[in-house]
C-alpha cells in the first residue's frame, strides 16, 4: 500500500469515527490529523538537515492533498483537510519558506481546480494565500493573476458582498503596483458594480483610494482630484492623513487640463484649512488667482509628483506639468485679451507660433475655453471678455473727445475690473 493510500484510509476511519466527538467537528479532525502527521515527521528527521527537513514537509502535505480527495473521504471530510491545510501552509511555525508554500498551494490548486462547483470555498481561499505568498515576494502581476481567476459568480449560493468587495479592491491594488493599468481598470469597474451594496466605511475608503489612484494614473486627473476631495470631507483620517490627502487632491488638480471645471475644483481646494501648509500652496494660489505662471516656478512643484505624473506627453515634448501650466496661461490671457495674434501668445507663452494655435485649437476643440481662430490672420479672438470690451469702448469714447464723459459707476467698474486682471495676471 503506498503511503497515499495509507493516509487516505487513516483520515477517511478518523472522520468516520471522531467527527462527532472532536471540538469543531470535521475541521477539528482533520486539524488534529494534519499536526500529527506533521508532528511524527519533526520527530523522525530531527537529525536531518533543514532543507531536507523542508522538503519532506512537502512531500507530506502533497500526499495528504493526493489523500484526501479520493472518494472514501467524502466531499466534506476533503474540504475541510484542505481549508486546514491551507491555513497552516501559511503559519511562520511550520518553518515552509514561500517558495515551498506556493509549490504545495499550487499542487492543491491542480488537483481540484477542475472541480469548481464541488471545491469553490477551498479554492477561493488557496488563490487568496497564493497571492498573500506572491505579493511578499513582489511578484505583483502574478499575485493579481490569482485573485483574477476567482469565479465568484459561479459559486453556489449567494454571492456575499462582504466578502467578493475587498478582493476585488486588493485585485486592482497588486494591478496597480504591476503597473497594469488595464487590469486596474477592469478589476476597479467590477468593484464599482457592487458600490453601492457595501455599507462598511473602511471597505467604501479603500475603494475611494483605489479609485483616485486609478483616475491619477490612467491621467484622468481632475476626477482624481474630486475623488480625493471627497476623501477629505468624509474626515475618516488623522491630521497627517488629511494632509497627504489634500495634497494627492491639489496635485491632480494643478495638473488637470485647463478648464473652468478645474477653476471651481481648486477654488475649493485652496478654501481648506490645510492647504496654506502644504509646499503645493503657492502654485495652486496663482491658478486660483489666475495669474501667469512661469516656467522657472515648476521645479519645486515637480519634485513631489509620483512617477507616472512627472511622465512626458505630446510625443515626448512636455511634462504633464509643463502641458498644464501652458493652458492655463492661455486660460488666464483668454480672459485679459480680447485677440491676440499667435505669434505674441507664443512669445508669451515660451512656445513656438504653430504650438500655441494647435494648444488653442484643442481647447476651442474640447470646449474648454471659447473662441474663433482666423488661419489667415494668425489671429484667435477670444469670446466672453466682455469687460475687455468695456474698456476698449471706454477708450474709444475718450479719443473721440465725447463732450460728455461716461457714467461714473460705469467708469469705476470698468477700471476696477481692468486694474483688477492686471494685477492678478503680474
Amino acid at each position: 500500500m503506498s503511503r497515499v493510500e495509507q493516509l487516505a484510509s487513516e483520515l477517511s476511519i478518523q472522520l468516520r469515527r471522531e467527527a462527532g466527538g472532536v471540538a469543531g467537528g470535521l475541521e477539528g479532525v482533520a486539524r488534529s490529523f494534519l499536526e500529527t502527521k506533521l508532528a511524527a515527521l519533526r520527530h523522525d528527521g530531527s537529525s536531518s538537515s533543514a532543507e531536507q527537513q523542508e522538503e519532506a514537509k512537502k512531500q507530506l502535505l502533497f500526499d495528504i492533498i493526493d489523500a484526501s480527495i479520493v472518494d472514501q473521504v467524502g466531499l466534506a471530510g476533503t474540504t475541510a483537510v484542505l481549508q486546514e491545510l491551507v491555513c497552516m501552509v501559511e503559519r511562520p511555525e511550520h518553518g515552509l519558506r514561500v517558495g515551498a508554500q506556493q509549490e504545495v498551494l499550487q499542487h492543491l490548486l491542480s488537483r481540484i481546480q477542475q472541480r469548481q462547483m464541488a471545491y469553490d470555498g477551498v479554492i477561493t481561499g488557496t488563490r487568496k494565500a497564493l497571492a498573500k505568498s506572491l505579493a511578499a515576494e513582489e511578484k505583483w502581476e502574478e499575485a493579481a493573476r490569482q485573485l483574477q481567476s476567482i469565479r465568484f459568480e459561479q459559486s453556489q449560493g449567494a454571492l456575499n458582498i462582504a466578502t467578493v468587495f475587498p478582493v476585488y479592491i486588493w485585485t486592482t491594488q497588486l494591478f496597480l503596483q504591476a503597473e497594469n493599468l488595464e487590469q486596474a481598470v477592469v478589476s476597479l469597474n467590477r468593484a464599482a458594480a457592487h458600490i453601492a451594496q457595501v455599507s462598511a466605511v473602511d471597505q467604501i475608503m479603500q475603494y475611494r483610494f483605489v479609485q483616485a489612484s486609478v483616475l491619477s494614473q490612467t491621467h484622468k486627473y481632475i476626477e482624481a482630484a474630486i475623488v480625493y476631495h471627497n476623501i477629505l470631507r468624509a474626515n475618516t483620517q488623522d491630521a497627517a492623513g488629511q494632509r497627504e490627502i489634500l495634497g494627492q487632491a491639489i496635485n491632480c488638480a494643478v495638473l488637470a487640463a485647463a478648464s473652468s471645471q478645474k477653476m471651481r475644483v481648486l477654488s475649493g481646494l485652496h478654501r481648506e484649512q490645510l492647504a496654506s501648509t502644504l509646499p503645493s500652496f503657492r502654485l495652486m494660489e496663482k491658478m486660483v488667482l489666475k495669474r501667469l505662471i512661469r516656467p522657472t516656478e515648476l521645479e519645486q512643484f515637480s519634485q513631489q509628483l509620483e512617477k507616472h505624473q512627472r511622465e512626458l506627453v505630446a510625443g515626448g515634448k512636455i511634462t504633464v506639468l509643463g502641458s498644464a501650466v501652458r493652458e492655463h496661461n492661455i486660460f488666464v490671457l483668454s480672459s485679459l485679451y480680447t485677440s491676440i495674434r499667435f505669434e505674441n501668445l507664443g512669445r508669451l507663452l515660451d512656445i513656438d507660433t504653430e504650438e500655441a494655435e494647435l494648444m488653442c485649437a484643442r481647447m476651442i476643440a474640447e470646449g474648454r475655453m471659447k473662441g474663433r481662430i482666423d488661419q489667415i490672420t494668425g489671429v484667435i479672438t477670444f469670446e466672453g471678455a466682455r469687460e475687455v470690451k468695456e474698456v476698449a469702448a471706454a477708450i474709444s469714447m475718450k479719443r473721440q473727445g465725447a463732450e460728455q464723459a461716461p457714467p461714473m459707476h460705469f467708469r469705476e467698474t470698468v477700471h476696477a475690473r481692468w486694474d483688477g486682471r492686471i494685477v492678478n495676471l503680474c
